[in-house]
């Protein structure tokens, strides 16, 4: 959200967004056209309301609150070894409901078709069952970003035209491969994934299990995020996913970012027209040999 500040501050147009999780929700509000003023202050309705404050994402945040710098695999983890969660785990299809998810997006964003937003909008998803991402570019808009935003477990899968979708993240945490496979010419890439780095060894075998996942992950969006030409890495590693009262915190934290990395940016933006005079001059010298042939 910060880094969308910026840019909007700087008058940078946006061409195209491509967003996952928590990215595809803060994508779509500015692909349908809001301000990021509007946008900062629904985050922070969203804080404040019995939505924000539900009070199972309250106990996980508890339960998690000594290791919030921690992966989210990790965490979650721990709160499944300490046995709060064993129940919902084994019995339930995911820890909270869909109706919750389902009323959040409803929250954030309106029952519009993709095709129709001002700026061109995917949300990428994962289908659970072949591994793959799913690219969401048209379609209900509030469907694409449930599918993009159900984390493993904590939300329950989501069935669209057959197929079980999860989390964008698990196969793509940052969708750099979808967006330059959309035509992307220059990239900019916002990266919120924590460090490997930790201070307690994993002691129990799910523990174990899940941070050997994590580094999986860790290593595959690295090699994403190489197909960027700016990576931002917003300084948010130690908030946990569900702790809605640090969203001024996050959102700064992206502003931050973007504005250190403004030099580069500009750089970006000065190439993006070379680039773009260089085709438009190609186009001029095309046309007018069609017109009078080559003389």
């Amino acid at each position: 959200m910060g880094v969308l500040e910026v840019l909007h501050r700087e008058g940078i147009q946006v061409e195209a967004i491509v967003g996952t999780s928590s990215g595809a929700v803060a994508g779509a509000g500015y692909a349908l056209g809001y301000h990021p003023q509007e946008m900062r202050q629904r985050v922070l309705d969203f804080s404040r309301s019995p939505l924000g404050q539900d009070a199972k994402l309250r106990a996980m945040l508890k339960e998690s609150e000594d290791n919030v710098c921690r992966s989210l695999g990790d965490r979650v983890g721990r709160v499944f070894c300490k046995g709060k969660l064993v129940k919902d785990l084994f019995m339930a299809p995911s820890v909270i409901s869909g109706d919750y998810f389902q009323r959040m997006i409803s929250f954030f964003l309106p029952d519009v078709l993709i095709e129709s937003m001002p700026i061109p909008f995917a949300a990428v998803a994962t289908d659970i069952m072949t591994g793959e991402s799913v690219v969401f570019d048209k379609g209900p808009l509030r469907q694409a970003v449930l599918a993009s935003i159900s984390v493993p477990g904590v939300a329950p899968p989501v069935r669209v035209n057959g197929r079980l979708l999860v989390d964008g993240g698990v196969a793509s945490l940052v969708p750099t491969t979808e967006a330059r496979a959309r035509g992307a010419r220059r990239l900019v890439a916002v990266s919120v994934d924590r460090d490997l780095g930790v201070e307690d060894s994993p002691d129990q075998a799910l523990e174990v299990y899940m941070r050997a996942g994590d580094i999986q992950a860790a290593h595959l969006n690295e090699l994403q995020l190489g197909l960027a030409d700016l990576v931002l890495r917003p300084a948010v590693g130690c908030v946990h996913w569900v702790d809605f009262s640090k969203a001024q915190l996050i959102m700064d934290s992206g502003r931050e970012s973007a504005l250190e990395a403004w030099p580069q940016l500009e750089s970006l933006l000065r190439e993006s027209w070379r680039e773009r005079l260089a085709l438009a001059w190609q186009a001029g010298v095309r046309s007018f040999r069609g017109r009078h042939g080559d003389r």
